[in-house]
């Protein structure tokens, strides 16, 4: 349950915060082209599907 809460509050400092800025709006106000995508994303960690800087992994191991 803390890792839930910790999660929310820096959720709430991180983009809620900065997204009441008006300097920020043009990049927070379409929130289907960044939010969705990251929590599709983030459940995709979750459950193993994908794994973090797999496409950078792969990229490098190219060159060999």
């Amino acid at each position: 349950m803390c890792t839930i809460i910790n999660y929310g509050i820096a959720f709430f400092q991180v983009v809620i915060l900065n997204c009441i800025q008006p300097v920020n709006w043009q990049y927070c106000y379409r929130v289907d082209q960044w939010l969705v995508q990251d929590l599709q994303y983030a459940w995709e960690l979750k459950i193993g599907k994908v794994h973090p800087y797999q496409t950078e992994k792969e990229y490098l191991e190219s060159f060999k």
